[in-house]
């Protein structure tokens, strides 16, 4: 499951301009879109296949490759200590 590090706060933009992630420990600030707002706003305690579900129900427009994009996002917040991947519950 992926998990939000309780170390990162989140400000919204707008419902449509996204938000901006702020890394209390490292001071980084990260810069997310409405869908990566969107994501964000799902992402504690869910499954990846329960994330993308979720996010292609709430959106219109879904790209042929937004599996991939979805992955790679959550990829790259992995890296920056932003979400962490815990075990799943049973």
């Amino acid at each position: 499951v992926l998990l939000r590090n309780p170390r990162v706060e989140y400000r919204s933009l707008g419902e449509e301009e996204g938000g901006v992630l702020l890394h209390l420990d490292t001071a980084a600030y990260h810069g997310l879109n409405g869908v990566g707002a969107l994501a964000w706003s799902l992402l504690d305690g869910i499954t990846f296949e329960n994330l993308l579900e979720e996010l292609r129900s709430r959106l219109e427009g879904i790209p042929p490759n937004f599996e991939e994009e979805i992955a790679e996002f959550i990829g790259d917040l992995a890296e920056r200590d932003l979400v962490h991947y815990g075990p799943e519950n049973t």
